[in-house]
């Protein structure tokens, strides 16, 4: 563990902007260039798929990670850099990313979908509970204060759910959807050329040292 060091650090204002990283990295030609080295094709699926048609959760990660910072508006190009392959392959890796996506796509209206249930349920039966409550208010005043917490919990649920938990899960659609409409090109790189270039920034660290 490194020690830690003496004196008091003040918070302070950093100077960081997210659209100038993402400007400065990631976009080209007024789009956002995703770049995916891979050793090895099958890096980009999951360890155990034989058949590799899933793509593994890191490769997953590692694009939705950078794609999240990316303004919604923006065409994403996925640049693969592996070694070369025939066009057969390259379309059948462009075919796989698009079902990946075109899954998680239907995941999200399938969750959507759910959560506009569980809305409506809430939120009939917090009508039904109003209704009850003033229908009773006269009669009895506990029950009646009870159903006036129920049905309010009710509704505030409903409320929760479509604003808060649809919005998240829009989000997340429209990301998706992004992906799923991505370029997908492919570089196949030169071993030698990244032997060179790792011993021309070896040497480099070294004079400096």
């Amino acid at each position: 563990m490194p020690a830690k060091r003496k004196g008091k650090r003040k918070n302070r204002r950093i100077k960081f902007s997210e659209s100038n990283y993402v400007e400065k990295n990631y976009m080209k030609r007024g789009k956002a260039v995703i770049p995916i080295k891979l050793e090895k094709i099958s890096d980009l699926y999951m360890k155990h798929d034989y058949k590799q048609m899933e793509l593994s959760d890191s490769v997953c990660n590692y694009i939705e990670e950078i794609a999240y910072m990316v303004p919604i508006n923006t065409d994403i190009v996925l640049e693969i850099h592996c070694p070369e392959i025939d066009e057969e392959l390259q379309n059948k890796i462009k075919k796989n990313i698009k079902n990946n996506y075109g899954m998680e796509i239907d995941d999200n209206e399938y969750d959507l979908a759910i959560n506009n249930r569980r809305a409506l349920i809430f939120a009939v039966v917090g009508i039904l509970l109003l209704m009850l409550h003033i229908f009773i208010e006269n009669y009895g005043r506990i029950f009646a204060d009870f159903l006036s917490v129920v049905w309010w919990v009710a509704i505030w649920d409903m409320v929760e759910i479509l604003v808060l938990g649809n919005q998240d899960i829009k989000w997340k659609r429209l990301n998706n959807q992004q992906l799923y409409d991505s370029t997908i090109t492919f570089v196949f790189d030169d071993k030698e050329s990244e032997q060179k270039a790792e011993e021309n920034s070896k040497s480099e660290i070294d004079s400096k040292v």
